[in-house]
């Protein structure tokens, strides 16, 4: 009787849960849908300045073979591209990057088999733990972004964006967060392809 009384309740629990799910706004069901998605899933460690421009084959194996589970399509649309040539992405869920900062997605775009961007997607929480990693992490290089001869800008929010150039590429941010706004992190490669 009383396992009974626990599968009602359960059901119960479970059908109401649905129910507001379902009347939820997009943005609420998306969040706990990525909630979801991102557990279990491995967290990104790969440094930051040690990427290169590589073969779109190469790149699905290691990442594959990391445990991330990727998913991947073509046909881009104007708004899913950085760049006019990006022509592929493939992404996938983490729980975390580098030192544990939480983290929801990581975006790998391509242009002609090639990997030419590295997108990171931070919750909001997270702006202040990247701003410190990055500060420490990159402080060797250059901040472009501080010489006069370079104007990079504004994210969408009107915010300055912080810009260094590592090894074999640059690595682009935020200089400051918005309130109940995703972080982003990319980096981008400069050789020529």
């Amino acid at each position: 009787m009383k396992l009974l009384k626990l599968v009602v309740i359960a059901v119960a629990i479970f059908l109401s849960a649905s129910a507001i799910f379902d009347k939820s706004p997009n943005h609420v069901r998306y969040e706990i849908s990525d909630w979801f998605a991102r557990l279990g899933t491995p967290d990104f460690i790969v440094a930051l300045d040690s990427f290169t421009s590589r073969e779109q084959a190469e790149v699905l194996r290691e990442y594959k073979s990391r445990g991330h589970e990727l998913k991947c399509y073509g046909n881009l649309r104007k708004e899913e591209k950085i760049g006019n040539d990006t022509d592929y992405l493939c992404y996938t869920h983490v729980n975390a990057i580098y030192d544990n900062i939480p983290a929801r997605l990581v975006t790998f775009f391509f242009t002609k088999n090639q990997l030419s961007h590295i997108r990171f997607e931070l919750p909001g929480s997270s702006f202040e733990k990247l701003q410190k990693f990055l500060s420490r992490k990159l402080s060797a290089y250059k901040r472009l972004d501080l010489r006069s001869e370079y104007d990079f800008g504004t994210d969408n929010f009107g915010k300055p964006l912080m810009v260094w150039s590592v090894k074999k590429g640059i690595v682009t941010t935020s200089a400051e967060g918005t309130q109940g706004q995703k972080v982003v992190l990319l980096w981008s490669n400069m050789d020529k392809q």
